[in-house]
């Protein structure tokens, strides 16, 4: 066989896989399972309205299909983002509102991302004064006393420590 014709049956091969997923649905286990997160979880998603369209059985049994499972991966971006349910849930609303709300959304957006950019900075600092004390430490237990590294002039720090005492305002500690 040609290169093309294995290119051909093969890319025929991946398309039937993905239809084939595309179709499937899962019982709550089976997401659960897919997503690596818990069946209650997934019920409260679907409760708080955070699952939109969610198919049942005539007996009551959620089943989600791809385009559910995407919108929970979905949902958990945002939670990680520090997104309030409430938040998740308007935003979520206004998307199914559809295009007259992307302005709305795009607020939205811009305003976690701002607010996961202050959390870095935040943790950018605790991570600085962490080191900082990693260094005095290091040079406590070698000294034998913490009077070493608190007593050390300026001039005698290495660059980065001075650049985090100035930064952290640590004067003593």
């Amino acid at each position: 066989m040609h290169a093309n014709t294995l290119q051909v049956i093969a890319v025929h091969f991946w398309e039937k896989e993905v239809k084939n997923a595309m179709d499937r649905l899962y019982t709550i286990g089976e997401a659960a399972e897919e997503l690596g997160m818990p069946a209650t979880t997934i019920r409260f998603y679907d409760k708080n309205g955070l699952i939109p369209n969610v198919s049942r059985t005539g007996g009551g049994v959620r089943l989600f299909d791809e385009d559910d499972l995407e919108w929970m991966r979905f949902v958990e971006r945002l939670k990680a983002s520090g997104m309030p349910i409430k938040e998740i849930r308007k935003y979520i609303q206004l998307y199914l509102e559809g295009d007259s709300t992307i302005e709305e959304r795009r607020k939205i957006v811009y305003e976690r991302k701002a607010a996961i950019e202050a959390q870095l900075e935040d943790l950018k600092l605790a991570c600085d004064f962490i080191s900082y004390k990693c260094w005095f430490y290091d040079v406590a237990s070698e000294s034998g006393t913490c009077d070493t590294p608190r007593n050390m002039p300026l001039d005698e720090l290495p660059d980065d420590i001075r650049r985090i005492k100035a930064k952290c305002r640590i004067n003593r500690y």
